[in-house]
C-alpha cells in the first residue's frame, strides 16, 4: 500500500470517492442515480469529459452508487462530479450533500477495501459485491474505461483483498446475499401473513437477471419445486431453466404479468424497470384491491413496486435499515 501511495505522489493524482449508500442515502435518491451496468463506462467518460478528472470508474449496485476518482485538484474534481450527480439524478446540490459521503486517500482506499470484503454492505459477508467490484475492475480496463493505472490498480488489489476476506475467515457464512435475506423474511412471515406454509406458497419472480438466480438457488435450497418467471424477453428466463433442471420453471412475458400476479401467493420484485412495475391505480384496475392476500417482496433498486401499494393493503411492513428495502404486502 505504501508503494501504491508513493506512485500516487509520483503522478500528482489523489484517490477519492463520492458516494450514496444504504448508511447514507434514502432509496428514493439512490434509485435516481442509478446506472446499468452496460453504462459505467458511459458515465466515467461523461465524468472525466471535462479534464477536472483524470481517472474514474463507476460502481452502481442495489445499495450503492459510487464514483472512485483520481485528480490533481481535489476540489476542481469534486466540484465536476457533484455537477454531474446533480443532472444525472435531477437533485439539487443541497440534496446531494445531503445523502453522499465523500473520503480522499487512505481513507477512500480502506472504504474500497471494506465494500470488496463485504463488510460495508447490508448482509454483511455478502458476496455479490465482490463480483461486482470486480466487474467495476474489469471495465476500468477496457477500451472505453477510465481507469488509468491508478484506479485499475486499487480496484485489482481491492478484488484480491475481498478474495482472501472470505477464504481466511467465515465472513461469507449464513444468509450473506439481499436475496437470500428476502427468502428467509418472506420464509418466516408466510404462516402470519397469508395463513399458508411457505413450503404450499405459489411464487412469481417479476425479472431475470443477477437476483433472481441467487433467489431461485436459496429457494431451491428449500426444496423450491415450481416458480413463475416473468420477464420482457425468453433469453434470460431459459437460460435460468437450463441452470435449475430440478425446478419447474414456468415462464411468462409482461404481458401477462398481472395473470401471474392474481394467482401467486408470493412475487419477489427484481427487474430493471425504470419505472414502478406494479402501483396502487394498476393493482385497482386489476381487480387486486381485495381477496384473498399475498405478499410482494421488492429488492430492486429502482424500486419496482410503487409505495401507493399500501394503501389497498391490510398490512404494510417495512424491513427497514434507513431505506425502503422490502416491501410485504399483504392485500386484502
Amino acid at each position: 500500500m505504501k508503494q501504491e501511495r508513493l506512485q500516487l505522489a509520483s503522478k500528482g493524482l489523489q484517490v477519492h470517492v463520492i458516494g450514496l449508500s444504504i448508511h447514507h442515502a434514502s432509496v428514493d435518491v439512490r434509485e435516481k442515480l442509478a446506472i446499468p451496468e452496460c453504462d459505467w463506462n458511459k458515465a466515467s467518460n461523461e465524468i472525466c469529459s471535462t479534464g477536472a478528472v483524470s481517472e474514474a470508474a463507476v460502481l452502481s449496485t442495489c445499495n450503492r452508487f459510487e464514483v472512485y476518482y483520481a485528480a490533481p485538484d481535489a476540489r476542481e474534481a469534486s466540484a465536476r462530479v457533484m455537477e454531474y450527480l446533480a443532472q444525472r439524478g435531477g437533485l439539487s446540490i443541497s440534496t446531494l450533500r445531503k445523502n453522499i459521503f465523500m473520503l480522499s486517500g487512505d481513507d477512500a482506499v480502506s472504504h474500497l477495501m471494506r465494500v470488496s470484503g463485504g463488510l460495508d454492505s447490508l448482509i454483511v459477508g455478502e458476496g455479490q459485491i465482490l463480483s461486482q467490484v470486480r466487474q467495476c475492475h474489469l471495465h476500468s480496463i477496457e477500451e472505453d474505461g477510465c481507469g488509468g493505472k491508478v484506479l485499475s490498480r486499487m480496484l485489482n488489489t481491492a478484488v484480491a483483498a475481498g478474495k482472501r476476506v472470505r477464504s481466511e475467515t467465515a465472513i461469507s457464512k449464513g444468509s450473506v446475499s439481499i436475496s437470500s435475506a428476502a427468502v428467509e423474511l418472506s420464509e418466516m412471515t408466510c404462516s402470519k401473513d397469508l395463513n399458508l406454509p411457505f413450503g404450499e406458497a405459489r411464487l412469481a419472480v417479476v425479472g431475470a437477471g443477477k437476483m433472481t438466480r441467487l433467489l431461485i438457488t436459496h429457494l431451491a435450497s428449500r426444496g423450491l419445486e415450481k416458480i413463475t418467471i416473468v420477464n420482457r424477453s425468453l433469453g434470460r428466463p431459459k437460460e435460468l431453466q437450463e441452470q435449475f433442471p430440478d425446478v419447474d420453471i414456468e415462464i411468462k412475458l409482461m404481458d401477462d404479468l398481472w395473470d401471474v400476479v392474481s394467482r401467486s401467493d408470493i412475487i419477489y420484485f427484481a427487474s430493471s424497470a425504470e419505472d414502478y412495475v406494479i402501483e396502487k391505480s394498476l393493482m385497482e384496475a386489476n381487480g387486486l384491491a381485495g381477496g384473498r392476500p399475498m405478499m410482494l417482496v421488492d429488492i430492486a433498486v429502482p424500486r419496482n413496486v410503487g409505495t401507493d401499494c399500501s394503501e389497498v393493503c391490510l398490512s404494510h411492513f417495512k424491513y427497514n435499515t434507513n431505506l425502503f428495502f422490502f416491501h410485504f404486502l399483504t392485500v386484502p
